[in-house]
C-alpha cells in the first residue's frame, strides 16, 4: 500500500514509472486495502484490514473487513 501524506503537495516526483509499476505485478498473491489497526509483538503481527481486493492463486476476492496474523 502506498501512503501519501495529505499535508504535502503532489508533484511529478510522486509518479510511478512504467518500469516500477511492472515490478509490483510480478508477484503471485496481491492484497490492496486500507488498514484499521496493526499490532506487532516480537516477530508476530496481527492486523485488521478494510475495504480491499486481493488476488490469491489466480482468483480475485473483494472484502469489507478482514483480520489476520503473520510471523516473520
Amino acid at each position: 500500500m502506498i501512503f501519501i501524506s495529505c499535508f504535502q503537495p503532489l508533484c511529478s516526483d510522486d509518479d510511478v514509472s512504467e518500469e516500477d509499476a511492472g515490478a509490483a505485478s510480478d508477484t503471485e498473491n496481491v492484497v490492496v486495502c486500507q488498514f484499521d489497526k496493526i499490532h506487532r509483538s516480537k516477530n508476530r503481527w496481527k492486523f485488521h484490514l478494510k475495504d480491499g481486493i486481493m488476488n490469491l492463486n489466480g482468483r480475485d476476492y473483494v472484502f469489507q473487513k478482514a483480520t489476520g496474523d503473520a510471523e516473520w
